[in-house]
C-alpha cells in the first residue's frame, strides 16, 4: 500500500518508528517458557492499572478474588467477544459421566442482558449477544438516535424494573465520535446498586481522556492496543473486577478467547503469548505516560488541545460538527466527526483527500456517507499532522464553493 503523507484514520493509528524497530529487530523466543515474558506482562498490567484508575481490591467481596487485568492476543474485538462468552452462562453442561445435559434451572431463570447504544458499537454489542443464540438469554436493547446522548433516565428505569444481570455500553463510539462519560458514570452506579455486571468498551477513549474504571463501577473494561496506544492491532486488554471473576469462574468458559485461563496466570500462559506486542505496549506506556504515570495529564492536555484546534478550524471552513451547539460536550478528544458537505459525497471527498496524501475516516451504519472523521489520538494527536490535513481539507472545500 502506498503510504499517505498524513494518516488520521481513527485507528489503527500510526505506529512510531521506535516500535517498528522493536517489532522487526528483536527476536522473542517462546514467551510461555521464558520468565522474562511474564515479567513484562505483569509490568504492563501494572502500568495499565494506574492509567485506567483500576483498583483491584476496591470491589473485592468476601467470597471472591481480587480484580486483575488480562492481556490476550488478538485485536480488541477478541476481548469484546471473549468478555461476553466468559460472563454469559450456557444452558448445557456435562454431568459426572461426561454426558451433555440440559440445565432446567438455567433455562427457567433467564440471564438478562441490557445493551445500551447510541452508535455503531453500542448497538453492535446487542447484535453480538443475539448472535450467540443462547436459549437461556434474554437480551434487550436501549438504543437511541446516533445524534443524541444516551437517555440515562430511561436506562436507569429499565435497570430498576427489568433487573438485568449484565449491562453493556460504549464509552467512546468511534464512528460518531461521541463520548458518553456522564452516562457511563451514572449507569455504572445503578449497576452497582442493582448487582448487575457492567461491561464497557473503552477502546477509543482509554489513554486519551481520564478513565475511572473502579469509580465508574466498570466490571469488564475493554481496551485495544491500536488506538491511543499506537501499537499494532494485536492485543486485547480487559480489566476484570472481583465481581466479574466470580461470574467468570461460575460460567467456566475456556475457549481461546476466554478470560478464565488468565485468572491463575502465575507461572505460565494459557497459550503462546504475543511477546513482541506485549513488550511494545509496555515500552509505549513508559515512553508516553512515564515510568510512574507522571506524564498522563500532559497527554490528556495534548489530546484536548489538538481536538479543540481541529474543531475550530473545521467550523471556520463552514463545515458542521456532528456534535455541535448544546451537544458539544459529547465530542471525544480522540476523534472529531464532521458532516459531509451537501454539495459532495464522502466518496468524492475521500478521493480528493487521498490525492492530497491525506487519509481520514468515513463512518458506518446510520451515519455512512453522512459524516467523516478525523482521528487525533495517540501519535496522531499532533498539531503538525492535523494542521497539514486540515489545510488540505480547506483547500478542497474552498475549490468547491
Amino acid at each position: 500500500m502506498e503510504q499517505p503523507r498524513t494518516h488520521l484514520v481513527p485507528g489503527p493509528t500510526i505506529v512510531p518508528q521506535r516500535l517498528k524497530d522493536l517489532y522487526s529487530n528483536s527476536f522473542y523466543g517462546s514467551g510461555d517458557l521464558e520468565p522474562e515474558c511474564l515479567k513484562v506482562y505483569n509490568e504492563c498490567c501494572s502500568r495499565l492499572q494506574k492509567l485506567l484508575s483500576f483498583e483491584p481490591h476496591q470491589q473485592k467481596q468476601a467470597d471472591s478474588d481480587d480484580g486483575s487485568i488480562v492481556i490476550m492476543s488478538g485485536e480488541a474485538m477478541a476481548g469484546l467477544w471473549g468478555g461476553l462468552k466468559s460472563l454469559i452462562p450456557w444452558v448445557y453442561d456435562y454431568d459426572a459421566k461426561g454426558d451433555l445435559v440440559f440445565s432446567k434451572d438455567l433455562f427457567a431463570n433467564k440471564y438478562r442482558v441490557l445493551c445500551i447504544g447510541n452508535g455503531v458499537y453500542g448497538d453492535g454489542i446487542y447484535d453480538m449477544v443475539r448472535s450467540l443464540r443462547y436459549p437461556n438469554v434474554e437480551v434487550k436493547a436501549a438504543q437511541g438516535p446516533w445524534d443524541q446522548p444516551v437517555n440515562v433516565e430511561q436506562v436507569l428505569e429499565t435497570i430498576h424494573q427489568w433487573k438485568p444481570d449484565l449491562v453493556t455500553m460504549v464509552h467512546c463510539d468511534t464512528p460518531t465520535g461521541v463520548l458518553n462519560t456522564e452516562a457511563v458514570r451514572m449507569i455504572g452506579e445503578a449497576c452497582s446498586k442493582a448487582d448487575a455486571l457492567f461491561y464497557v468498551d473503552i477502546v477509543s477513549s482509554a489513554g486519551a481522556t481520564p478513565i475511572e474504571v473502579s469509580a465508574w463501577n466498570i466490571d469488564i473494561g475493554l481496551v485495544g492496543s491500536q488506538k491511543t496506544f499506537s501499537c499494532e492491532p494485536s492485543l486485547a486488554v480487559i480489566t476484570v473486577s472481583s465481581k466479574a471473576w466470580k461470574q467468570i469462574k461460575k460460567v467456566a468458559y475456556i475457549g481461546y478467547d476466554a478470560l478464565l485461563p488468565f485468572k491463575t496466570l502465575e507461572k505460565e500462559f494459557p497459550y503462546t503469548p504475543l511477546w513482541s506486542a506485549i513488550d511494545a505496549l509496555n515500552e509505549q506506556l513508559k515512553a508516553t505516560y512515564g515510568e510512574n504515570n507522571e506524564h498522563v495529564q500532559e497527554v490528556y492536555a495534548r489530546h484536548e488541545e489538538v481536538a479543540k484546534y481541529c474543531r475550530e478550524r473545521v467550523k471556520k471552513m463552514g463545515l458542521q460538527l456532528w456534535w455541535d451547539q448544546e451537544r458539544v460536550s459529547l465530542n471525544s478528544p480522540s476523534v472529531t466527526a464532521i458532516r459531509v458537505p451537501e454539495n459532495t459525497t464522502w466518496e468524492e471527498l475521500d478521493k480528493k483527500l487521498r490525492n492530497e496524501g491525506v487519509l481520514l475516516g468515513g463512518s458506518y451504519g446510520q451515519t455512512a456517507n453522512a459524516i467523516f472523521r478525523i482521528g487525533h489520538m495517540g501519535t496522531q494527536a499532533d498539531l503538525r499532522i492535523v494542521t497539514y490535513a486540515l489545510d488540505a481539507l480547506e483547500k478542497i472545500i474552498m475549490q468547491e464553493q
